[in-house]
């Protein structure tokens, strides 16, 4: 397989049960926050390699991976929590383990998510939102790791 056909280019919580972030790395976040209607709307951004698919090639035991860099923004984010606990020794690396989610409907009706980001480690974030937007920064490549270094990714890029 020497390429790969992306489905699209931007996923939504549409398409949240057929995804999985298992392993995917985050190499940033940032909040961008903006006032409408004299409320401030803030969204969580998340620079992640994205794995769209683990391959195990024949007569091996080591998988190669489709990866590409992606833009994740949960959209109107509030009651963000986030524990990240580095250990004695080093800072490790940012790697999502689970993404989970429960609606959460408020008393005059309103429809939101509870969602928590579980991390490689005892570290998580987690916060309320209406939903996600996941963008394809560029095409994904096959490599024999699940992340890019920053240098081949090009950089943080929102």
């Amino acid at each position: 397989m020497k390429t790969f056909e992306l489905e699209k280019n931007i996923w939504t919580v549409a398409d949240f049960e057929e995804m999985g972030w298992h392993d995917c790395s985050i190499h940033a976040f940032a909040i961008d926050s903006d006032v409408y209607d004299d409320f401030i709307k803030s969204d969580l951004l998340l620079d992640i390699d994205y794995i769209f698919k683990w391959v195990l090639p024949e007569n091996t035991s080591n998988y190669s991976f489709w990866v590409a860099p992606c833009t994740l923004t949960f959209i109107e984010v509030t009651d963000l929590k986030i524990q990240y606990a580095s250990g004695n020794s080093f800072l490790p690396e940012l790697e999502i383990s689970h993404i989970s989610r429960e609606e959460k409907i408020y008393e005059n009706g309103y429809k939101s998510w509870h969602w928590k980001i579980e991390l490689v480690g005892d570290s998580f974030i987690s916060f309320d939102s209406i939903g996600y937007e996941q963008v394809v920064k560029r095409a994904p490549s096959l490599t024999n790791q699940q992340a890019f270094t920053i240098t081949e990714r090009g950089g943080i890029n929102f």
